[in-house]
Order: C-alpha cells, then sequence, then structure tokens
C-alpha cells in the first residue's frame, strides 16, 4: 500500500514488498489464472506446450535467418520453466495468487535462486560468472535479461549471428535444451497425472537435473 515499508506486511498479500491495496484474488483473472495453473497436471502439460511452439518457431526462424527473433526469445523457455519449478516446489500455496497476478515483485532471478537451491542443489549455472572473449565478465542469465529486452546488444549480437557461421553452432545445442525441458515437464505431467506426491515427484526432477558426476560420487555425495 502507498508509503508502506518492503519490510511491513501488507494485510493483503503475505509477499514482502507487495503494495496490493486489495486481496489479489479480488480479480477475476487472478481467480482464474490461479484455478488454472495449481492443477499440476495442466500446468505442466500447458507450460510444456507453450515452450514446444516457441522453440517450432525459433527453428522456422533461424532457418529464414531471423536471428533477432530467436535471440530476443532466449529468456522464454527458461523463465517459463523455471517459475513452473518454483510454483511447484517451492511458493507456499498462499504466494500464488501473487505470483500469477504479476504484481511485484515478481522477479525470475529471485524464484531461479530458491529454484537452484531446492531442486537443482545449488548446482545450477545461471548466476555462475563467466569470461566472454574479450574477458569481460558476465552470466547466463545476464545473457537472457538482455536480449529478452530487444537491446542495442541484443542487435548486435544478431549481426554477430549473421556474419560469423560459426557463432549459429550454438544455436541446435539451445534447441535440444529447449527439447529437454519439455521432456522433463512431460516427466512431470505423467508423474502428477499417476498420482503422485509432490515430494517424490520433486525427488525425481532432482535426479532429471543431476550430471553425471554427481551419480559418480555416489548417493551422498561423497
Amino acid at each position: 500500500m502507498a508509503g508502506q515499508s518492503e519490510h511491513e506486511q501488507n494485510p493483503y498479500c503475505p509477499v514482502p514488498g507487495c503494495r496490493a491495496l486489495r486481496p489479489h484474488t479480488d480479480s477475476k483473472i487472478v481467480r482464474e489464472l490461479v484455478r488454472a495453473f495449481t492443477d499440476p497436471v495442466q500446468l505442466t502439460a500447458w507450460v510444456k506446450a507453450s515452450i514446444f511452439e516457441l522453440s517450432n518457431s525459433v527453428r522456422d526462424d533461424v532457418d529464414k535467418g531471423r536471428f533477432f527473433a530467436y535471440i530476443t526469445r532466449w529468456r522464454q523457455p527458461e523463465e517459463l520453466y523455471y517459475r513452473t519449478l518454483y510454483i511447484l516446489f517451492v511458493a507456499r500455496e498462499t504466494e500464488l495468487p501473487h505470483i500469477f497476478s504479476g504484481a511485484r515483485p515478481n522477479s525470475f532471478a529471485a524464484m531461479w535462486r530458491k529454484v537452484n537451491e531446492v531442486v537443482f542443489e545449488g548446482r545450477g549455472i545461471l548466476e555462475k560468472p563467466q569470461r566472454g572473449s574479450s574477458g569481460e565478465p558476465f552470466t547466463a542469465l545476464s545473457v537472457v535479461n538482455t536480449a529478452a529486452h530487444a537491446s542495442f546488444a541484443a542487435i548486435m549480437t544478431c549481426v554477430g549471428f549473421a556474419r560469423h557461421k560459426e557463432y549459429q553452432d550454438v544455436i541446435p545445442k539451445h534447441l535440444d535444451h529447449w527439447t529437454r525441458l519439455c521432456i522433463h515437464l512431460n516427466y512431470m505431467e505423467d508423474m502428477f497425472k499417476a498420482g503422485k506426491a509432490k515430494e517424490h515427484v520433486l525427488a525425481g526432477v532432482r535426479n532429471l537435473h543431476k550430471p553425471a558426476s554427481a551419480w559418480q560420487q555416489g548417493p551422498s555425495g561423497q
């Protein structure tokens, strides 16, 4: 609410920093979103279909040399996937109306950090510091954010893809990655359809995301 501190409890929403002046579910649209996406079978099925559609569209774009269309959608499948994991395995039920309302704070980065902690057990790489070809530091998250904003940097990246064929080697790897996200969502959908409890589905998803090195170390990680 107006003048509210980030640390004050909003009587209408349990999410710290939310400035809603009434419950989010006063909105018919939010109520419908909550109804639709709190069903884990429907959530995973619809997100899977959305990422699959984005992947098919991107394939057509790159086949026709529309690299800017491809680059500016780098973040979309990632955000859909990680927000889904957050909703399924991290978020409290009382937090869901806020998430679906789109009200701030609703940061993709903040949700990803919790997913990295709970689902990936700290192995996620979106915020892992890296070095570019010129030695400049960056993270994968900063790159997808820059691309999503259709920035001038995204335009220059597009020019680089058009001029340097070797840059395009990443495209099939990128599309394969999105395909894996759909496979993981299909696994979750099937598990929920079979009536599995969330903790059992979470255990399975953790295993899907474990690198080979984690299995070589054994169940205890030793």
